[in-house]
């Protein structure tokens, strides 16, 4: 399965549109600013005057960035993928470097002292600080999300049954593979809680992508939002009620056990109580 992730490059351009600037939280925008105004140069310096970075993954001091050789003149298709060569970029210092120049990863994680690198076949790799690397496993079709003490991470898997185009499942540092979540059509995007214990994650089965909460013990997954609405229910528009879904995993961060915050698209963030299902936009202010 092939899958377009969401471009830096579009957050940066919503930063510059006034609709999506008057939505868009302060800080969020003072983010965007900062990590370009320090990674351009240094992905110019490094990868050339053509390079470009499209993908930020994760936040802090661990974050990291998707390098393409060059933006392509035509618009990539919905199911086409870029090959990324990856870079790690504190977001308190600025500060870059290299984590690798081949462009062949969809994805990459910091997991600990280690990154986690997702390649274009779904293979996934841990690459350990003395730069060994071994495989942990095949067939993720990415939306990486790691624990917070960096020792197993979330994500998506590639469907294996039919009419289960993926699944949901956390991988340990030793490659074992537990599935949480398996259910008809799409379960995308998951996130996992600080305290290591919730993992929420977004589906379609009810024909309406909506936020699911399970465990790591994986629990029977259970609807947060937008209960009891149907496909057409957002034809000419989204009702009253209605939560975003995310764009994608590696805009995700945990308030705190119960709430987490996510970008919603158009330069707007939502916070969301994973207990409650509770969600509204979080528009400004500091944060």
């Amino acid at each position: 399965m092939k899958r377009l992730f969401l471009s830096i490059a579009a957050l940066m351009l919503a930063a510059t549109s006034a609709t999506a600037a008057d939505r868009m939280n302060p800080s969020d925008r003072r983010r965007i600013e900062k990590a370009r105004e320090h990674i351009v140069p240094a992905v110019a310096k490094e990868f050339g005057p053509k390079a470009r970075f499209v993908h930020l993954f994760g936040q802090g001091r661990n974050m990291m960035a998707g390098i393409v050789a060059e933006v392509p003149e035509q618009a990539l298709a919905t199911d086409d993928v870029p090959l990324l060569a990856i870079v790690q970029y504190d977001e308190s210092t600025g500060a870059t470097r290299v984590v690798d120049r081949q462009f062949k990863y969809r994805e990459a994680r910091a997991l600990g002292p280690n990154v986690a690198l997702l390649d274009g076949e779904g293979n996934l790799r841990l690459r350990e600080p003395n730069g060994r690397e071994r495989l942990l496993a095949q067939k993720v079709g990415g939306d990486l999300f790691p624990t917070a003490k960096g020792d197993a991470l979330v994500a998506t898997l590639e469907g294996v049954s039919e009419g289960h185009e993926t699944s949901v499942g956390i991988i340990d540092l030793n490659g074992r593979v537990k599935v949480l979540a398996d259910g008809p059509g799409v379960d995308a995007t998951p996130t996992i809680s600080p305290d290591g214990k919730t993992v929420v994650f977004v589906s379609g089965r009810t024909s309406v992508a909506s936020f699911f909460v399970t465990t790591v013990d994986g629990a029977a997954p259970k609807q947060l939002t937008n209960v009891g609405l149907e496909n057409y229910s957002l034809f000419g528009g989204a009702p009253v009620g209605f939560v975003p879904p995310p764009v994608s995993s590696h805009h995700m961060e945990w308030v705190n056990d119960d709430v987490l915050r996510y970008n919603a698209g158009g330069g707007e963030f939502w916070k969301i109580n994973v207990r409650t299902g509770q969600a509204a936009p979080d528009l400004g202010g500091e944060k």
